[in-house]
């Protein structure tokens, strides 16, 4: 199989339909950021108390050391808050390969307790070990969150079947920053060639406020339907997600979709689509009055913007001016192709 996230067909095939112990909610399902299990599962003793709280659980993959910290935590706080839970904690499995030293764990550790503290959140547990079947660092972290308000009893309200067709769908956040910023913090140098030393700093400092807790709330309280994080394989993979999970077609502008000059122009330097590139703190939400949650989010310094519509079947329409072309199913994310590219052929 490709480097990557697996294909839709092959998840549903021999993923999701192999799992026959899901949640009372039916996590795992494609598109979903976060599963669901009621909290009075946990604590039955108090189950009338926790009728309406479920606990939201999510799980975050980080590869590599670069901005390795600041992914894996608001990876995790994002994929929670756009399944609508308050994030609580995070539970790392952190993998090193046997050439690391302690004083790179050490800095991965306090960035992290410092990230999760101006989030507010906790390290609840974790593993740390060297591995000798890693080449570099890998990180998988457990998110916790809780969210209150359910009604009670079965089934819970699913977000994506509010989707319908002629709704409006926002983007909030520019997309491809986290590979942007990831690329010119490894390959400053090269940059530095093309553009000013100012510039290149900017666009490492791209992925700094990677956080969408803010963002999600404000879509919520303007009508949001449905939202998606939009992390691998960039907006068009969280696009082809979205409308796969909502069951709906989509008609995209792809002018429309806010985008930083910079992320432009190392995209450009380096030959790769910035929308298909890494996406951290980008959401994608479908609103009955997507206007108004983009006024929200501009007036909070949140860049938006409505990008199209759902639509009344299947197709995937990406326009851009008088062209039309039609999304196609995620492919490989371009950082993924980048590395294979420099390394010759490897990932290694």
């Amino acid at each position: 199989m490709r480097p990557g996230k697996v294909k839709e067909s092959i998840l549903k095939r021999s993923v999701l339909r192999q799992l026959h112990t899901k949640s009372q909610t039916g996590s795992p399902r494609y598109g979903e950021d976060a599963g669901l299990f009621p909290a009075g599962g946990v604590c039955p003793e108090e189950e009338d108390d926790l009728a309406s709280r479920f606990i939201a659980v999510s799980v975050n993959p980080v590869e590599g050391w670069t901005l390795a910290a600041r992914r894996a935590v608001y990876g995790a706080v994002n994929s929670l808050a756009a399944a609508g839970a308050v994030p609580v904690g995070i539970a790392p499995v952190i993998l090193m390969p046997g050439e690391t030293e302690e004083p790179q764990l050490k800095g991965l550790m306090r960035e992290l307790d410092t990230l999760c503290s101006q989030e507010d959140i906790c390290c609840l547990a974790g593993h740390t070990a060297v591995s000798p079947f890693v080449s570099d660092l890998v990180i998988s972290v457990t998110a916790l969150g809780k969210k209150d308000g359910v009604p009670s009893g079965f089934p819970v309200p699913d977000q994506w079947k509010s989707v319908r067709p002629g709704m409006d769908i926002v983007a909030a956040g520019t997309v491809g920053r986290e590979g942007a910023a990831m690329l010119a913090c490894e390959q400053a140098e090269k940059l530095l060639s093309r553009y000013p030393a100012f510039f290149v700093e900017e666009a490492e400092q791209l992925f700094d406020d990677g956080s969408m807790k803010e963002a999600a709330e404000l879509l919520r309280e303007n009508g949001a339907a449905a939202i998606h994080d939009v992390r691998e394989g960039g907006v068009f993979a969280g696009l082809w997600e979205l409308s796969a999970a909502g069951g709906t077609g989509l008609d995209i502008e792809l002018k429309r979709i806010p985008i930083r000059q910079h992320t432009i122009e190392v995209c450009e330097f380096f030959r790769l689509n910035p929308y298909m590139l890494r996406s951290g703190g980008t959401l994608l939400a479908v609103c009955e009055k997507g206007e108004r949650a983009v006024a929200a989010l501009l007036q909070a310094g949140i860049r938006a913007a409505v990008i199209g519509r759902t639509t009344d079947n299947n197709d995937k329409i990406i326009r851009y001016d008088d062209e039309i072309r039609y999304l196609e199913p995620p492919k490989e994310d371009e950082l993924l192709q980048y590395y294979k590219c420099i390394n010759g052929g490897d990932y290694a």
